[in-house]
């Protein structure tokens, strides 16, 4: 008796069928790793675009609390010697807010507000520029009372206090009653030592030799270099404008530097107390009829995105978010 011949390899249907089990599971495969990968970048995008924000926000807002600040007088008018103040550090407006104008291709306007004049930077129509302006906080306190206001300052430097200031620089003398913006015509260091000059010979220099409009200055004033910051929206170096491609950048009266890709639009609005009691009633866009003296408050709202296609619905699949900080500032009034 013969068994009957056994069956070697798979029929044509198995393989079929084998072939369609085997395709569905690649494809249940593939599309939980595509909506795995899809959310993965999502997720990165709301991230990086957070972070951008918030880096952006606190950094501006930690200046804000800064501008105006004089030393012991953060209060009351700034004496002027100095011949020429570049808008940058004209230190008698701590603070100054444009609204932006012209055209999204980097070339821009602004309205300028009574906050006082802005440095010319190129920034992206319709959106806002702050410059914020203070007085370094390493100041350096006079070792020998000045008699006269129209000698050269003796200082006593500790521990490298305002060795940064430089011939030509301007520099704020100030005590807890004055203070006085000058234009700094030479430094000298010894050890522990410098003494600054504010002469009227030199071209530019000071119109006048005196440094206070009244009285003068003794060992309790101090001498700190200007600090100027502006922050506005341009195309960043590697963006592409319209796409998403703007930047936050910080302009020092010197140079531009990009701090915050992706970051699209900057609005402020400055919040006004009309009853002196330290808190906010109204927040105004800056305007020529603004009252400076009834600032206390500004409120930053920063629009960023996610710099790379997060698949979102947008034309560009970027991811987009506005973020809003109200920051209190210190040396109002």
């Amino acid at each position: 008796m013969k068994c009957p011949p056994l069956q070697q390899g798979l029929s044509l249907i198995e393989v079929m069928i084998s072939m369609a089990i085997g395709s569905v599971v690649i494809l249940g495969v593939l599309s939980l790793f595509t909506a795995n990968t899809e959310t993965y970048n999502a997720l990165q995008a709301q991230t990086r675009l957070q972070e951008g924000a918030n880096f952006g926000l606190n950094v501006i807002a930690r200046d804000l609390q800064r501008a105006g600040y004089r030393g012991c007088y953060s209060r009351g008018d700034v004496y002027v010697t100095a011949a020429t103040v570049p808008a940058a550090f004209d230190i008698r407006f701590g603070l100054s807010v444009h609204n932006g104008g012209g055209n999204d291709d980097g070339n821009a306007a602004w309205t300028t507000s009574s906050t006082g004049a802005s440095p010319a930077v190129s920034a992206v129509g319709g959106t806002d520029i702050i410059t914020l302006r203070f007085a370094e906080n390493d100041e350096a306190y006079l070792s020998t009372a000045l008699v006269t206001g129209q000698e050269n300052i003796q200082l006593a430097v500790v521990s490298g206090a305002s060795t940064n200031i430089e011939v030509n620089d301007l520099a704020l003398i100030s005590d807890c009653e004055k203070a006085t913006l000058f234009k700094v015509t030479s430094v000298a260091v010894n050890g522990v030592a410098m003494t600054l000059g504010h002469a009227v010979s030199a071209a530019n220099s000071n119109i006048v030799d005196g440094l206070a409009e009244t009285g003068t200055f003794g060992t309790d004033a101090s001498v700190a270099s200007i600090v100027s910051k502006t922050y506005f929206i341009k195309q960043g170096a590697s963006g592409i404008a319209g796409k998403g491609g703007y930047s936050l950048f910080q302009f020092d009266g010197a140079a531009s530097a990009e701090l915050v890709e992706g970051v699209e639009d900057l609005q402020i609005l400055l919040g006004i107390d009309t009853d002196s009691d330290g808190v906010p009633n109204q927040y105004l866009a800056p305007s020529a009829s603004v009252n400076t003296g009834q600032i206390v408050a500004i409120l930053l709202e920063i629009t960023a995105n996610s710099i790379n296609d997060a698949g979102s619905t947008e034309a560009d699949g970027l991811l987009r978010r506005t973020f809003r900080q109200t920051i209190k500032i210190r040396n109002a009034g």
